[in-house]
Formats: C-alpha cells, sequence, structure tokens
C-alpha cells in the first residue's frame, strides 16, 4: 500500500509541475481593432509594383477591424484591405499566389509558446532577377488577453524594415 501512496504522490507532483507546459497556447480568435496611434502598419509588400494593390495604412477615421478565427489545427484571418488568409498551424510550409496573383508564396506557420509565428517567403521585384523578401510575423497577447501585438520584419537583401501592429479585443 506504502508504495501505491508513493506512486500517487510522484504523479501527482509531476502533474503539477507539467500543467504550466501543457496549458492551452494563445487564442487569437475574436475582432480585434486597430490602435492607431500605436501602430506602424507594414504596408502592402507589392504596392509598388501593381498600384492597385491596399498600401496598408488604413489613415481614415473609420475603426480597422480585424477578425480572427483560431481552432487548434488553423487560424483564419479576416482582414479588411487583404484576402482572407487561412494559417495551418503544423509549421509545414505551404506555396500559394501571393496577394497580387503574380508570384508564389510560401507561408508556414506554428505557435510557438503562447505566440504564433508565420513566416512568409516571396520574390520581390516585378523583373527578371527578382530578390527574395522573407517577412516573419509575431503574433503575442497581452496578460489580460485584451490586446494583440502582430511584429512583422521583413528582411531584403538590401533593408531590413520593422513594422508593429497594436490591437484592441472588440
Amino acid at each position: 500500500m506504502r508504495n501505491f501512496s508513493t506512486f500517487a504522490l510522484r504523479t501527482a507532483l509531476l502533474a503539477a509541475a507539467l500543467a504550466p507546459a501543457m496549458a492551452m497556447a494563445a487564442d487569437f480568435s475574436g475582432s480585434w481593432v486597430r490602435d492607431q496611434a500605436r501602430s506602424k502598419p507594414a504596408p502592402h509588400p507589392n504596392y509598388w509594383i501593381t498600384r492597385a494593390a491596399p498600401g496598408g495604412g488604413g489613415g481614415n477615421n473609420n475603426a480597422f477591424v480585424v477578425r480572427v478565427e483560431q481552432s487548434a489545427s488553423d487560424v483564419k484571418i479576416i482582414h479588411p484591405v487583404l484576402p482572407q488568409r487561412t494559417l495551418m498551424l503544423d509549421g509545414k510550409a505551404r506555396t500559394a499566389p501571393a496577394y497580387t496573383g503574380l508570384v508564389p508564396t510560401t507561408t508556414s506557420a506554428a505557435m510557438a509558446g503562447e505566440s504564433l509565428k508565420v513566416t512568409m517567403v516571396q520574390p520581390f521585384g516585378g523583373m527578371p532577377g527578382n530578390v527574395t523578401m522573407t517577412a516573419t510575423e509575431t503574433w503575442s497577447l497581452s496578460a489580460d488577453g485584451k490586446e494583440l501585438t502582430i511584429d512583422v520584419v521583413r528582411e531584403m537583401p538590401a533593408t531590413t524594415q520593422r513594422f508593429s501592429e497594436v490591437f484592441k479585443r472588440q
């Protein structure tokens, strides 16, 4: 009986120690309103090529609302100026047309602790001999879950650009 009690106690202690590691990943689901004053949004990466692609500034007085639907396997993002995108959370790279449809983009996404990491790689330029742009998004929630921050780093051979958007849960 003593061995069973010792085993039960050790199992309970192990479960208590592992509980934080097994906690649910961050849930980004909801409607998010961009805090214009605290955000430096990334312009559309192909704006200068297509001229028809949205600039991404959202400088009018209307609320800029992004809707996110998250499940255990994917995240759907409904953006007011970009096409809807669905990110599979398995970390596998998938190739699909870029927003403009002119070039392919390879995208991978996975939860990394309490953050969502999204990496997109695509040719950038519009002429033969394009360079490659790698954009990395890091999504994170505030401790109370009421604020979403999306940090974007775009890397190209000639420059690295950094952008950040802050959203309040609606």
